[in-house]
């Protein structure tokens, strides 16, 4: 048990930000290879990593951005529940889920 006068350190804001985006970063490419074999396995991996992001304010790079559905904000992975297409210089992402489709310019990927 610990005195009084005994205080446990707190993790730093900034030191708690860069731990969440590791992690979230992690369980993001774990999703993505999970999502093979074990869909829900791997929706749920990437709603923990959402949730990590949220709750700490952490936005990753459109390579991670790519693998949430802007409608639904579930997991999509290009050939198991989702459709690419490359249309006018234009990657036409299709969610599987809900049937959104994500557009992004060639020019900025």
């Amino acid at each position: 048990m610990l005195c009084p006068d005994e205080r446990i350190p707190a993790v730093k804001r900034r030191e708690a930000k860069k731990e969440a985006a590791a992690a979230a970063k992690d369980l993001v490419e774990l999703s993505a290879e999970t999502a093979k074999e074990d869909l829900e396995l791997a929706k749920e991996q990437a709603a923990l990593a959402r949730k990590l992001m949220l709750k700490y304010n952490v936005r990753l790079g459109w390579r991670f951005k790519r693998f949430y559905c802007h409608g639904c904000k579930q997991l999509i992975v290009p050939g198991v529940n989702a459709r690419v297409r490359v249309a006018k210089g234009m990657v036409l992402t299709t969610c599987g889920s809900c049937g959104r489709v994500n557009r992004k310019s060639l020019a900025q990927a």
